[in-house]
């Protein structure tokens, strides 16, 4: 993992340099190419590039209306993410090109390696010009990546070098493969302006043939019917990004191409755009749809995505000029292109402010079923069991059913029938009911009759009734003698249950896992801790670090023991 890491970031490097003439890389362009990109990182100032995504990541969060304060303390957050991301970049920079003196490289992906094109698609390599280095310039270049052989192996193919995990394959592609120098891979070059990026994409007739056979049956019909169309019309499509204007953080002009489509005809140009314009508003109704049936999606998507999305559509269309769709670059999407970085830096510190403001839901939450247990005492002079039971002591109905005329929820409880257990066929109706006040907000796995987060641990502060169908549990104030405010009285469980199963609560041995252990239940999906209720009604949030012992004393009602938890 460490290497593949190592890989990306260098590729993320070689990505925003300056390129030179892609005739360097011809020998290794086949009729079976199927992508091409040549970029230079010679004259790349990382400073700039630096100021660059700082000023887009600003422009974005103008463009959002953050307020002062929080314009401020985000752009700090955004400047400290640079920062280090400088530090892991800057040695592999400094080595690639004063050390080894690398200036170019090319990403090509080919037919030609990817064997059976029935059972396999085409695999990806890039080439480094390697005429005059040497095997210790190899063993740079390994430690650099920190590869070894069994990782990867690098081939010399010519005067380049390619590093790959199957040499045996690179090899016997080379020996087989012929330079075309009229692939329409150099046609779709020859369309776009000197920058500091080019890329071409062509579709070999192989690629054409093997996605006609493909199975499509899953893929929606808008998406189905534009990938068919357009494997047998499109003929290239090259692109090109000038990142010298935007490192002095210049926009672009507005003649500036990004990237252009060829087409067969005019006429396919047309229908591809209206093509593509009904599969994104497709994929955004869809999207928004299974957001608001999906729990766990509405946790993971910030609620300005979806305008994000929609500003995108509109700022990303292609013009359709004679036979091609083109798509140039202009003040209006500049911003949304170059702050592309500064969103993927920024969504972590929004997420993490979405997390903070679920995990005081829950405590909330928790703090209100402590509550409805002291009601509950109030009334009973008991806490509420575990689980009643019927006449032979078999398991009726959870402590949750029994506090829910203390929740708000009177309702619901004078519907179930409590002289029959949780599990009757009259009863399993109200399996799938989700109460609020059972959910944790950070757990986006609630679902169907899993719809519940919190516990009791079973048999300490809340053992089972001793008689059928009573209300009264064991348990009281008066036993609780290692003091309510050191004693656990509420838990949050990782993986969701059925809130009326009277059998599911967790017990001290499960506790004594530890919390979010890997084969324990106590847990939870907020960072490094979890939400716990003391009987005295507060909550506090405990680390995943805490000590076995004092988490088992916590847990104990009368156990002796003395124990602080800050």
């Amino acid at each position: 993992m460490k290497a593949l890491t190592k890989i990306l970031v260098c590729l993320v490097l070689l990505a925003v340099g300056r390129l030179s003439a892609q005739e360097t890389f011809a020998p290794l362009v086949s009729d079976n190419c199927v992508a091409f990109v040549h970029v230079d990182f010679s004259k790349v100032e990382l400073d700039n590039v630096k100021d660059a995504v700082q000023k887009g990541g600003e422009s974005l969060l103008r463009s959002l209306g953050f307020d002062d304060s929080s314009f401020r303390s985000t752009a700090r957050e955004l400047r400290t993410e640079l920062e280090k991301l400088d530090i892991l970049i800057r040695p592999i920079y400094d080595t690639i090109t004063k050390d080894l003196g690398i200036r170019e490289i090319a990403i090509i992906v080919d037919m030609g390696l990817a064997g059976d094109i029935e059972e396999e698609a085409p695999l990806a390599f890039f080439a480094i010009p390697w005429k005059d280095k040497t095997a210790k310039d190899i063993d740079t270049l390994r430690k650099l990546l920190h590869m070894d052989h069994s990782f990867v192996d690098f081939v010399n193919v010519g005067n380049f070098l390619i590093p790959h995990a199957d040499a045996q394959t690179v090899e016997e592609w080379a020996a087989e493969m012929e330079p075309a120098p009229e692939s329409p891979i150099f046609d779709a070059l020859k369309n776009v302006a000197e920058a500091e990026i080019k890329v071409a994409v062509t579709l070999p007739e192989k690629l054409r043939l093997k996605a006609q056979t493909e199975d499509l049956s899953d893929m929606p019909n808008e998406f189905k019917d534009m990938f068919l169309f357009a494997s047998q019309k499109v003929q290239w499509l090259s692109a090109s990004l000038s990142l010298h204007e935007l490192h002095g953080g210049k926009p672009p002009k507005d003649t500036d191409i990004f990237w252009t489509l060829k087409m067969a005809t005019h006429n396919d140009a047309v229908q591809l755009r209206e093509m593509l314009e009904q599969a994104i508003e497709f994929a955004i109704t869809t999207m928004r749809s299974e957001m608001a049936q999906n729990d766990e999606l509405a946790f993971q998507l910030p609620p300005l995505f979806f305008e994000f999305i929609r500003g995108f559509q509109q700022t990303m269309l292609p013009e359709i000029e004679g036979d091609s769709l083109r798509y140039r670059l202009t003040d209006a999407n500049t911003v949304v292109a170059v702050s592309g970085v500064g969103v993927a830096l920024l969504l972590p510190a929004v997420q993490a402010a979405r997390e903070a403001a679920r995990r005081m839901q829950c405590s909330n939450k928790i703090h209100q079923i402590g509550i409805a247990f002291h009601n509950f005492h109030d009334v009973y002079q008991m806490f509420p069991p575990l689980y009643s039971v019927d006449e032979d002591g078999k398991p009726l109905h959870s402590w949750r059913v029994h506090i829910l005329p203390f929740i708000e929820q009177t309702a619901l409880y004078q519907q179930i029938r409590l002289d029959e257990p949780w599990d009757s066929e009259y009863n399993k109706q109200f399996h799938d009911v989700i109460i609020d006040a059972y959910r944790c907000p950070s757990n986006g796995h609630i679902k169907g009759k899993a719809n519940c987060n919190y516990s009791v641990i079973a048999g300490e502060s809340f053992a089972p009734a001793k008689k059928a169908n009573s209300n009264l549990g064991p348990t009281g104030f008066h036993s609780i003698t290692d003091g309510t405010s050191n004693t656990i009285a509420i838990i949050e469980v990782r993986e969701p249950f059925c809130w009326m199963d009277p059998t599911a609560d967790v017990t001290l041995e499960e506790l004594e896992k530890g919390i979010n252990a890997k084969d324990g239940r106590a847990g939870s999906f907020h960072p490094s801790g979890y939400n716990v209720g003391f009987v005295d009604g507060s909550v506090r949030f405990i680390a995943n670090t805490i000590d076995l012992k004092v988490l088992r004393a916590l847990a104990t009602r009368a156990g002796g023991e003395s124990v602080f938890v800050p």
